[in-house]
């Protein structure tokens, strides 16, 4: 009898896997060919892009990096299903952030690290255990501006997404490495990897992420943000930082 019961536990928790591995799989089908609709939209909107205001032009940001977001996490996921509970959880709270959060003018930097911290997660899928990824958060929870709605949501997408994106899974000698720091109102971001040779990233071009942050830092952050990318000895860095308090 016991046997018995062991038995259908199993098959309970594979029914369950593979139900949940099925409804990814939808999931995906049905981003897909919400991608293939934003293509042709994507035309028509640049077309009005120069006669938008600024609260349009941040909208159509948002709209820009929602689905992209969306997309990468979910082909991560879809990559190792042996990890789908950790990563659902991981993923349920980066949905929660961008379907919910993300509407909003201004988050707090709470709110934006603890979505960083989840993206990263759901990213760290892809990876083999052996891959070198190194990651570090250094806050201060106590500083004033914490919890104040002073930043803009979705801010450190760009530069994770291009981490994971670009970064070289084969050398030996290749790495992620990914650091946060708040202190002071300062909100700093540091992020390295070993540039693939197949990566744009060797010729400095951007794409629709890179270019929307730049753009959103100088609307939202004019004089108190710094901005700097470079590639040497194929390694390529990004460094953020934003003073979230007014002079």
């Amino acid at each position: 009898m016991r046997r018995n019961m062991v038995t259908e536990i199993a098959n309970i928790i594979i029914f369950i896997l593979l139900g949940a591995v099925t409804l990814l799989l939808i999931l995906y089908i049905l981003l897909q060919q919400k991608y293939r609709k934003l293509g042709i939209e994507n035309r028509r909107q640049k077309e009005l892009f120069n006669r938008m205001d600024n609260e349009q032009m941040d909208r159509y940001h948002r709209t820009q990096l929602n689905p992209h977001l969306l997309k990468n996490s979910l082909n991560g996921i879809l990559s190792h299903a042996y990890q789908t509970y950790y990563t659902m959880d991981k993923m349920a709270m980066v949905l929660d952030y961008v379907l919910y959060e993300s509407g909003e003018e201004l988050v707090s930097p709470k709110a934006e690290i603890e979505f960083a911290r989840n993206l990263i997660g759901v990213n760290k899928v892809k990876l083999s255990p052996l891959f070198d990824m190194r990651v570090k958060f250094d806050i201060d929870e106590l500083d004033s501006m914490f919890e104040t709605l002073s930043l803009v949501p979705l801010l450190t997408v760009d530069l994770i997404e291009n981490a994971f994106k670009h970064a070289d899974f084969h050398s030996a000698d290749s790495f992620i490495s990914i650091g946060f720091t708040f202190k002071d109102g300062l909100l700093e971001l540091i992020v390295s990897n070993k540039i693939s040779k197949r990566s744009p990233l060797q010729k400095n071009k951007g794409g629709i992420g890179s270019k929307t942050l730049e753009e959103r830092l100088i609307l939202y952050y004019p004089n108190r943000h710094q901005l700097r990318r470079f590639a040497e000895n194929d390694i390529y860095t990004a460094h953020l930082q934003i003073k979230l308090y007014a002079d």
